[in-house]
């Protein structure tokens, strides 16, 4: 048996909207209704999925990881908007899901997940250049592998096609500057430094994402609480 619908929800202009994930051995099935009303579905292996209904200006933009449930689904008000990933709001994980537990645990530890997650990036960077490092070490074996003489393979005779007259464009003066040379040692800093910089930005905006949805909703029962009063 496969595991259990991963859904998220969102109550966005009066509208109940349900994006509900079914993980495959291989592929998974993903799914947007509106207030019960299917708009689009399909099955994906990507990490990015973009779920955009015919004659609809909303799209819904979702994020996975390598492993584990989905890291954000988030409602956009136009396919462009979603296909780029900004603004947008985002939606919340059926309670008790492992994407709830997720969000739950990135809320009560922010700093530990933006360690964990720029660590897993310079892991990712540096055990490939230790493996490539360690091959080097290994006496491989010289093999005298036969050569194979292939045909010789006959020749087109393409035609001769006339010169086309380009004009002679002004050549524009620019100026010469002779730029320093920078040490060998900043190209291997900045491989290393860019993807390790993008998971920490990634992850701190993560953050800002649940705190900004917790005190949203904070928000939202506060207002329902006064108005519950008044009407009392």
């Amino acid at each position: 048996m496969g595991d259990a619908p991963e859904r998220w929800h969102l109550v966005h202009d009066k509208h109940d909207h349900v994006v509900e994930i079914v993980q495959g051995r291989l592929v998974r099935q993903v799914s947007w209704t509106r207030d019960g009303v299917e708009l689009a579905s399909r099955k994906t292996t990507d990490e990015t999925v973009v779920l955009k209904a015919d004659g609809e200006e909303q799209a819904v933009r979702l994020k996975f990881g390598v492993l584990g449930p989905a890291r954000r689904v988030t409602l956009h008000s136009s396919d462009t908007e979603a296909q780029t990933g900004l603004a947008g709001t985002d939606l919340e994980p059926e309670a008790g899901s492992r994407a709830a537990e997720r969000a739950e645990w990135i809320g009560r530890h922010p700093h530990l997940h933006t360690a964990r997650q720029t660590a897993i990036a310079a892991a990712g960077v540096g055990v490939p250049v230790l493996v490539v490092w360690l091959l080097t070490l290994v006496p491989w074996p010289d093999l005298d592998l036969p050569s194979i003489p292939l045909p010789d393979m006959p020749s087109i005779p393409w035609p001769d096609l006339p010169a086309i007259p380009w004009p002679d464009l002004p050549s524009i003066p620019w100026p010469d500057v002779d730029l320093p040379d920078l040490p060998g040692w900043v190209d291997t800093v900045r491989k290393f430094a860019i993807p390790i910089l993008i998971a920490f930005f990634i992850a701190r905006g993560e953050v800002k994402r649940r705190r900004r949805a917790e005190a949203e909703r904070a928000a939202g029962k506060a207002g329902k609480v006064e108005k519950v009063e008044d009407e009392t």
